[in-house]
C-alpha cells in the first residue's frame, strides 16, 4: 500500500491507490476510513466512508467524515454537498464546524452572497468563538462584497495551462524561469521505494527542468541526487536575480506525520549546481518549518531572503519572514515581514521583483476571490504598501500560488488547482503550472483594507424602486431552469407535496456526480469515454450548478423588490423525464415545485416567508410532467445508462421559472 502524507506547506496534493478492506462490516469501513484520514490518504478515506454510508445512509457522523475527507481532498463540490446535508438536518447544532466549512466551500465555488450569509449564521450561532474560526467567519462575512468586486473586474491576463509533459495528474507547482531559457519547477510524480521493504513506498517531490522550444515544453528532467536527495521531498526553487544562487526546500522523511522543511542553497559554478548547504542565521529553526524562498538583490548591501515559517513571533499561522545575507552567505537573524503583509491566517509563496521593489505573495487572510489569492505590495523606503489583489485570471475561486514574473516583465508563471488543471477524480484536487501574459492595459488592482471589520450589516441594500418594478429587469432570469436527481423528491411517491427543500436536494444531487460519471462511461474507453465524461461534467457545471447560482442571485433580487413594497407572482412549470407513467410524472412535477417553495420559505433564515404568507409573493404552478420531454429520450427502466444517467434524460428533470408578474407599490 502506498503511504502518502499531505504537505500543506508546499501546497501539493496526493493521489492514493485504493486498498479496500476485505470485511464488509460498517465498523471495518469506518475504521479503515479513519486510519486513511490519519495518514492523509483522503481519496482512500472517501471510498471507505462511501461504503460505510451504504449501511447507515443518514448517519450525520459518517456524513461529516465524508465531508471532511472531501474538503481535504479539495473536492469542493462534493464537500459542499455533504456539509449542506449536515447543516440542513443538524437542528441541535451537533456539528458547528459543518456550517463554517459549508460557508468556506461556497466561497470556493464562487457563491459569494450565499457564503457570506452562511458565515453570518456561524457568527450568530457561535458568538463566544473568539478563536481562529470566529475571527475568520466575521472577516469572511464582511469580505464577500470585496470578493464580488474583485471578481467583476473586466481586464484579465491571458492564462494558459503549461500542459503535458510539464503538468501531470499529480501536483506540479512552484515554477520559475531561469532567464528566458529554462523552466525550473517541482513535481510530485516520483515513487520512492524503500530499500528495506518492497511493500512500503511513497511519492516524493523532485525539482525538474524543462527547456521551452517553439511554445512547447521539452520532456522535463530532474536535477541530480546532489539536489534531489533520494528519500526526501525537494521543492520550491527560488533564484537570486542574477541566477547564480538557487534556494530550495528539503523536507525530511515523508513517512513522518509532522513533516518539517529546511532551507538550502546551491551556487551555480562551472555550468552546474554545486553541493547544497544549509541556510544559517537561524532561518532553519529547530522544530519549525522554513520554506518558499524568494530573493531580493540589494546591491552593495547584499541580499534579502524572504521565506515562510510557522515559528513563534509571527502575526498568524504561516507568515512571511526575511533575513539579510551577504555575498559570502552570512545570514542575519530572521525578522517578521510585518502586519501589513502578514495576517492572522496563512501567507506563503513569496516572490520578489527586485527592479520594481515589489513583493508578490499568496494569502488566506487578505480579502480575495476564494482560497489563496495572489497579492502584491510595493516597498518604498523599506515600507511596504497596502497589499493589492491581482484580480481575476491571476486569481480564481480556489488556490492560486507561486506567482513569478519573467525577466522581460511581460508574463510569468503561477500554480493553481483551478478547474482546467489535470486530475484523476476531483477537478480541483491538484496543482498545475500556468503561464500568463500581462494585458497591455491592466486596471489598478483592488486595494484591501487592513483593519479587520466587524460583522457587516445584513440589512438589504434597497435598489431604485423604478428599477425593481420594471418587468424587463427580470428578463435575464427567464426562463430559469432548476434541475433534479432522478425521481426526486420522495422516490416512488404519488404525493403532490414534499417536506424537502431544494437546497438539500441540490446538495445530494451534486454528491452523486461520481456515480453519474461511472455509470454513463461504463464499458467505454479511449476518446469515446473522454467524450462521455465531458458530457456529464458539463451538464453538472453548466446546468445543475449554474442554475443554483442563478437561483440564489434571483432570490436576492426578489428580497429587495419585496422589501420595496412590490408584489410579485412567479409562474413555475414542473417537468419530468419519460421514465415513469404520465400520472406519476405529473405528481412528481408538483413535488419538485413544492421543494422550491420550501426553499423560498427557508431562504436567508426565512426572510421571504412573511411575503409568501401575506400573499405579496405568489407561486403559480404548472405541472407538465413528461409532456414536454424531447423525443428520443429513453424511457426504458432496465437501460439506466440512458434513462437515468444520460444528460439527455437528466436535462428533462427540471422545473422552470417561466414568467414573472409585478404589482407596483400602493396598487
Amino acid at each position: 500500500m502506498i503511504k502518502l502524507k499531505v504537505i500543506s506547506l508546499f501546497l501539493v496534493f496526493f493521489f492514493t491507490q485504493i486498498n479496500f478492506v476485505s470485511s464488509q462490516s460498517l465498523k471495518a469501513y469506518l475504521s479503515a476510513g479513519d486510519e486513511a484520514m490519519e495518514e492523509f490518504r483522503y481519496a482512500e478515506a472517501i471510498e471507505y466512508y462511501k461504503k460505510a454510508l451504504e449501511f447507515e445512509t443518514d448517519d450525520p457522523t459518517i456524513s461529516f467524515k465524508m465531508a471532511e475527507a472531501s474538503r481535504l481532498y479539495k473536492d469542493y463540490e462534493r464537500a459542499a454537498a455533504w456539509y449542506g446535508k449536515i447543516v440542513t438536518g443538524d437542528r441541535e447544532n451537533r456539528y458547528p464546524m459543518a456550517l463554517f466549512r459549508y460557508a468556506e466551500m461556497k466561497k470556493y465555488l464562487g457563491m459569494y452572497e450565499e457564503s457570506g450569509r452562511l458565515y453570518e449564521r456561524y457568527t450568530a450561532a457561535n458568538p463566544s468563538d473568539t478563536g481562529y474560526f470566529g475571527v475568520k467567519a466575521r472577516k469572511e462575512s464582511a469580505d464577500m462584497k470585496t470578493a464580488i468586486e474583485i471578481s467583476n473586474r473586466k481586464i484579465e491576463p491571458e492564462i494558459s495551462n503549461a500542459g503535458s509533459p510539464v503538468n501531470t495528474t499529480y501536483s506540479d507547482f512552484g515554477a520559475s524561469m531561469m532567464g528566458d531559457t529554462v523552466l525550473y519547477y517541482s513535481s510530485l510524480r516520483f515513487l520512492y521505494e524503500q530499500s528495506d521493504s518492497k511493500n512500503e513506498s511513497y511519492f516524493v517531490s523532485r525539482i525538474l527542468t524543462s527547456k521551452p522550444a517553439a511554445n512547447k515544453n521539452k520532456q522535463p528532467l530532474p536535477l541530480g541526487l546532489l539536489i534531489n536527495e533520494a528519500s526526501t521531498h525537494n521543492c520550491n526553487v527560488g533564484f537570486s536575480p542574477d541566477y547564480r544562487i538557487m534556494f530550495f526546500t528539503r523536507c525530511g522523511d515523508p513517512e513522518t506525520a509532522e513533516l518539517k522543511c529546511e532551507m538550502f542553497y546551491s551556487r551555480y559554478e562551472n555550468g552546474r549546481w554545486g553541493k547544497p548547504e544549509k541556510v544559517g542565521g537561524g532561518v532553519n529553526a529547530e522544530g519549525f518549518t522554513a520554506t518558499h524562498p524568494a530573493v531580493e538583490a540589494r546591491g552593495a548591501d547584499g541580499y534579502t531572503l524572504y521565506f515562510v515559517s510557522d515559528r513563534p513571533g509571527g502575526e498568524g499561522r504561516l507568515d512571511i519572514w526575511k533575513s539579510d545575507f551577504t555575498a559570502d552567505f552570512n545570514f542575519s537573524t530572521p525578522v517578521n515581514a510585518g502586519n501589513v503583509i502578514n495576517t492572522f491566517d496563512d501567507e506563503m509563496t513569496p516572490w520578489f521583483d527586485t527592479p520594481n521593489k515589489t513583493l508578490y505573495f499568496s494569502s488566506y487572510g487578505h480579502a480575495g476571490m476564494g482560497g489563496m489569492d495572489i497579492f502584491k505590495t510595493v516597498y518604498e523606503n523599506e515600507v511596504p504598501s497596502t497589499p493589492e489583489n491581482l484580480g481575476p485570471g491571476y486569481n480564481s475561486t480556489v488556490n492560486d500560488v507561486y506567482y513569478t514574473v519573467n525577466r522581460d516583465g511581460k508574463g510569468g508563471t503561477l500554480s493553481s488547482n483551478r478547474i482546467g488543471s489535470m486530475y484523476i477524480r476531483s477537478k480541483t484536487c491538484c496543482y498545475d503550472i500556468y503561464y500568463y501574459k500581462i494585458p497591455e492595459q491592466d486596471t489598478t488592482p483592488v486595494v484591501i483594507a487592513e483593519v479587520l471589520p466587524a460583522v457587516k450589516d445584513t440589512a438589504p441594500v434597497v435598489e431604485d424602486v423604478k428599477v425593481l418594478s420594471d418587468r424587463n429587469y427580470y428578463d435575464k432570469f427567464l426562463p430559469m431552469e432548476i434541475y433534479f436527481d432522478n425521481d426526486e423528491p420522495d422516490k416512488k411517491s404519488m404525493a403532490v407535496r414534499t417536506k424537502k427543500d431544494y437546497e438539500s436536494l441540490y446538495n445530494t444531487y451534486l454528491e452523486r456526480l461520481p456515480e453519474y460519471l461511472a455509470e454513463f462511461t461504463a464499458n467505454l474507453s479511449g476518446e469515446e469515454k473522454t467524450a462521455a465524461e465531458k458530457k456529464v461534467t458539463e451538464f453538472f457545471e453548466t446546468k445543475v450548478t449554474a442554475s443554483w447560482l442563478q437561483l440564489n442571485n434571483f432570490c436576492s433580487k426578489l428580497e429587495k423588490a419585496l422589501s420595496s413594497g412590490i408584489k410579485i407572482e412567479i409562474e413555475i412549470r414542473g417537468r419530468a423525464s419519460p421514465l415513469a407513467k404520465s400520472e406519476y410524472n405529473i405528481n412528481l412535477s408538483k413535488r419538485r415545485i413544492s421543494s422550491l417553495t420550501n426553499f423560498l420559505q427557508e431562504y436567508n433564515a426565512g426572510i421571504l416567508n412573511s411575503y409568501l404568507q401575506d400573499g405579496s409573493l405568489k407561486i403559480t404552478e404548472v405541472a407538465a410532467g413528461e409532456m414536454l420531454a424531447q423525443q428520443g429520450v429513453s424511457d426504458v427502466v432496465t437501460d439506466k445508462r440512458n434513462s437515468v444517467y444520460n444528460p439527455d434524460a437528466a436535462v428533462e428533470r427540471r422545473i422552470e421559472l417561466i414568467n414573472i408578474k409585478l404589482e407596483q407599490p400602493g396598487k
